[in-house]
């Protein structure tokens, strides 16, 4: 009896602590984005082409229990997109916001205020390519540009109003290869990653947004720290990142409180190459990012504890990968590739809800 015990505790040690999930097939393109809504639905835009040719921001709302899109819209582009596209959710119910960075053109914004049923089409300042773009403070849209250009900064209100293009500068591209913008606290922050250490940049929330002036430098983190990604919420502001230290590397998170960093918390002994953190409504947070083969994650409550990795999907050549959680769990969406052009197959997985306590 006692040899049979020890053997069935063996096997449920063997079994993972999380089964892979499917992913949704939605399409084909490049560089999606993704929100979650109050209801747990994911709302995902990619850039794609039609069958003539024609380059489009492709629109998909899926249901937290569906596996198909059940609103698709198809939206023209004026050229080729480039950089990632974002989709943003407006605090007014049904407020739905895509917007697509556009080759030497005006990046377009699409505002949906029928819960995605139609958009309008605005254009804002041109940015060659698109990292990042974060609704608010205020009804704005804050952008950060990507690709291998420096890295820069611009505001607009949803009218259109706003630069031509970045108006603040803050880094050339060999220091800024790694870039991302998150809300913090009344303002906004920017982080920078490279070989020579982490960068941030604050906007307190006073003065133009668009003046050089009104931003500030942050704490800083030396050393070969890469892969910064942040994410606000009610649990505060985390930017997670990959510290590497000869062969040894880790994935850290940490809290940015005020014009500090507190206490490094380790998730991950892996050396990804990108990572997706997210931030709920209730303060939960996911940390996903994928290896040659699969894509990982863990959770936290509020920051301080997390759980260990555990293999989120299995497969599906994971690139460019976005996160977003709800009050109902999140999404991810990826690629499979991680550049920012090509006909790929666009996928969609789950991120399980934290166990209740």
């Amino acid at each position: 009896m006692r040899i049979l015990v020890l053997a069935l505790i063996a096997l449920l040690a063997a079994v993972p602590a999380s089964a892979a999930v499917t992913p949704r097939f939605l399409g084909t393109g490049h560089d999606p984005g993704v929100a979650v809504d109050s209801a747990g639905a994911a709302h995902v835009a990619w850039i794609g082409e039609t069958a003539d040719g024609q380059e489009v921001a492709e629109y998909c709302q899926v249901p937290r229990r569906a596996r198909t899109c059940t609103v698709r819209r198809t939206l023209a582009l004026t050229d080729w997109g480039t950089g990632k596209a974002q989709v943003m959710l407006g605090p007014q119910p049904g407020a739905v916001l895509v917007l697509v960075p556009v080759f030497t053109e005006p990046a377009l914004l699409f505002r949906s205020t029928d819960n995605g049923a139609s958009f309008a089409t605005v254009a804002l300042g041109e940015f060659l390519a698109m990292e990042r773009a974060v609704y608010g403070p205020g009804d704005s849209i804050s952008i950060m540009n990507g690709g291998t250009v420096g890295s820069a900064f611009g505001r607009y209100g949803l009218d259109g109003s706003g630069p031509a293009g970045p108006s603040v500068a803050f880094g050339d591209r060999i220091e800024s290869l790694d870039r991302d913008l998150t809300r913090h606290g009344a303002g906004l922050a920017a982080f920078l990653g490279s070989g020579g250490g982490m960068r941030s940049i604050l906007w307190s929330g006073l003065g133009d947004p668009n003046a050089q002036a009104s931003w500030v430098e942050g704490p800083r983190l030396n050393g070969n720290r890469t892969s910064p990604t942040p994410a606000t919420g009610p649990s505060g502001t985390f930017v997670a990142y990959v510290d590497r230290k000869g062969r040894r590397s880790d994935t850290f998170v940490r809290r940015l409180r005020g014009r500090r960093y507190l206490r490094a918390r380790r998730v991950s002994r892996e050396d990804p190459t990108e990572l997706a953190l997210a931030q709920g409504p209730r303060g939960d947070l996911a940390l996903v990012w994928p290896d040659s083969d699969d894509t990982w994650f863990a959770r936290s409550r509020r920051g301080r504890r997390w759980t260990r990795p555990r293999r989120l999907v299995r497969g599906s050549e994971p690139g460019d990968v976005q996160a977003a959680l709800g009050r109902r769990g999140g999404w991810i969406v990826w690629d499979g590739d991680a550049g920012n052009l090509g006909d790929n197959p666009i996928r969609l997985a789950r991120i399980p809800r934290l166990p209740r306590r």
